[in-house]
């Protein structure tokens, strides 16, 4: 029982000290170029299309209310708080809609 035991409470020890699979919360800023039910995309400054999935979690603000993921539309700068590993598998946690530039309303 005793060599059953001590190669059991070693694997355990090695188990207990492996480190999770690490989950950032990650920054992005664009314009949005295409909106589902599901996602939304946008364009960086950069040029970068990133995809941010939307689920039942995620705060959706305009002009300090909140409002629908439907509320999103293709055109609008928004700034997104999002949950993932990178820019290309993020969830969005909180995605605030911008005020148009002064004139482009």
């Amino acid at each position: 029982m005793r060599k059953f035991l001590l190669p059991l409470a070693a694997v355990s020890a090695l188990l207990a000290a492996a480190p999770a699979v690490a989950h950032d919360e990650l920054e992005v800023a664009g314009q949005v170029t295409a909106v589902t039910a599901k996602t939304i995309q946008l364009r960086t400054k950069e040029g970068k299309l990133v995809t941010l999935e939307v689920d039942g979690n995620t705060r959706v603000v305009l002009a300090g209310k909140r409002v629908t993921p439907a509320t999103v539309k293709v055109g609008q700068s928004v700034k997104a708080l999002g949950f993932g590993d990178s820019l290309a598998d993020l969830v969005a946690i909180d995605v605030t809609i911008n005020p148009p530039a002064a004139g482009k309303k």
